[in-house]
């Protein structure tokens, strides 16, 4: 019998938590959300997060630059990556792929061997930017 009570009493508990964790949506006031929501509904909660995902794909896409083919250029497209695109020799395993996304020997693996059309100056730019942030004087000052 102590059993049975002692049961009902946790249920009770359990559902007193549970009352305590849901509050009304602040956004419509009409349904009610959790914690784990930040106490928005079902509804809501989707729409506030898809606009802040959109939000935050806008900030990427700002940040980082597409990379540019130039219009007067050629865009090399390769029709078989099992062999070299300048001396078409079969690769095998030894073949290597160029950041211009083109497969070639060990003889035309550098750009200068193959007319590469990948920016390699403006793409180490980028990352230096990316990865030196700028130094503010003042910081150095107090120190």
């Amino acid at each position: 019998m102590q059993n049975n009570q002692q049961a009902a009493t946790e249920e009770q508990s359990k559902n007193q938590e549970a009352k305590q964790e849901t509050q009304r949506c602040p956004s419509c006031d009409t349904f009610y959300g959790t914690a784990k929501t930040n106490f928005y509904c079902s509804k809501c909660y989707k729409t506030i997060s898809q606009t802040v995902n959109e939000q935050q794909q806008q900030q990427q896409q700002q940040q980082i630059p597409e990379e540019k083919v130039q219009p007067n250029q050629q865009v090399n497209i390769q029709h078989d990556p099992s062999k070299c695109f300048v001396c078409k020799r079969k690769l095998g395993i030894s073949g290597i792929q160029c950041k211009c996304k083109i497969v070639f020997c060990n003889k035309h693996r550098l750009p200068e061997d193959h007319n590469c059309t990948f920016d390699h100056a403006e793409k180490a730019k980028q990352l230096l930017i990316k990865n030196n942030p700028l130094v503010d004087h003042k910081k150095l000052e107090e120190l």
